[in-house]
């Protein structure tokens, strides 16, 4: 049996979009599917009760309780092997996805988890990069290193580079230390033996990572598969809320688990004393400010790349985290489908080679509007 949870948060139509992705899902067992509402709007609910109430159970929570709680809500009242996360701007789009995914984790039983090969745009023009946990001592490096913290930055931005490339091109299963809860299907024992489902503490963000962190520590695999893809425009979810309370909620998430998970690390103990280290010196990025933009920008390629070239977005200008798109020729430009869900504020590209770690100091800069 398989269960699978979308739970909405203000996005009901991108929520049926999902949960009908799952019900043309070609799928050898059961499978239940629960959209559990945390709008608190009676619109939302009703959406989602008219398009697939007959269908799929549909949970209305009186307030929102975070994704986490709403999450554990389904686990705990479910009972099959196979346990699927689907967030409501994402949805898998092809009919032999999930049967691919229960598939591959049922020939591999060290495997506690998976994802499917994840696209930010319907037209699969850009790659969403793979998961990483927090590094207590590459955070330490960019404090301690105090005037020269943008040069770290910018190493560690080539590092991410070199390692999305790896799972961008690789085309085969690959392990991966950590999946995003967004579009991940998990093996149940491997859940309970990792002690459960959700920490409660993580109203949102970091919940997924303790999660898969959890996870390898109970001695299982994580793995990214290409045989099943999945489309998310991840800015679409909470898109309506104040960039400043989104910020707020990450950086209490993150503060959590580093609390949980690293509280005796000699490097986050350090960090943690670090004070204020001033005023930050030179800076490797070579900045092309292009105001403010209503169409997506255009990009002259170097012509030492032209025979393959990677053009990266990022909401940093270092690149870490980037989505990735691949390409060849005189010209990059970002599409239309990906510019309309930009996250509103500064966005950032960087092209370079799509081989090779070095992808030079130009990076381009545009305000997206709100």
């Amino acid at each position: 049996m398989i269960d699978a949870v979308i739970v909405n948060y203000r996005l009901a139509r991108q929520a049926v979009r999902a949960a009908r992705s799952l019900l043309a899902q070609d799928v050898d067992e059961g499978l239940g599917i629960w959209v559990v509402d945390n709008s608190e709007s009676p619109e939302e609910a009703a959406l989602l009760l008219d398009h697939i109430g007959s269908r799929c159970h549909v949970v209305i929570n009186p307030k929102n309780v975070g994704f986490g709680a709403a999450c554990n809500q389904v686990f705990e009242q479910t009972d099959g092997e196979w346990f699927l996360l689907l967030n409501p701007d994402a949805y898998l789009d092809n009919p032999d996805a999930l049967k691919a995914m229960v598939r591959f984790l049922g020939e591999r039983p060290h495997a506690g988890a998976l994802s499917p090969f994840m696209y930010w745009d319907e037209g699969k023009n850009f790659m969403l990069p793979p998961s990483v946990y927090p590094i207590p001592a590459y955070d330490l490096m960019v404090v301690a290193s105090g005037p020269l913290a943008h040069v770290v930055e910018w190493l560690g931005g080539l590092w991410w580079r070199n390692h999305s490339l790896k799972l961008w091109q690789s085309g085969l299963p690959l392990e991966q230390e950590s999946l995003s809860g967004g579009h991940v299907l998990l093996r149940r024992s491997a859940v309970e033996k990792a002690g459960g489902l959700f920490d409660p503490r993580f109203f949102l963000y970091y919940e997924d990572t303790d999660l898969c962190l959890r996870l390898r520590q109970a001695g299982y695999r994580l793995f990214v598969v290409p045989d099943a893809t999945v489309v998310h425009e991840f800015s679409g979810c909470a898109r309506h809320e104040a960039a400043q309370w989104k910020q707020r909620m990450m950086d209490e998430s993150r503060r959590l688990f580093m609390e949980k998970h690293y509280k005796t690390n000699i490097f986050y103990r350090l960090l943690r004393r670090q004070g204020n280290q001033g005023p930050r010196a030179w800076q490797p990025l070579l900045m092309e400010d292009q105001g403010v933009l209503a169409r997506p920008p255009v990009f002259k390629v170097p012509s030492r790349w032209r025979n393959g070239w990677l053009l990266e977005w990022s909401p940093s200008p270092y690149m870490f985290p980037s989505a990735g798109m691949l390409g060849d020729g005189e010209v990059a430009s970002m599409p239309e489908s990906v510019f309309s869900i930009l996250p509103p504020g500064k966005q950032y590209v960087r092209i370079g080679p799509r081989r090779g770690l070095w992808a030079g100091r130009r990076v381009w800069l545009w305000e997206a509007m709100a």
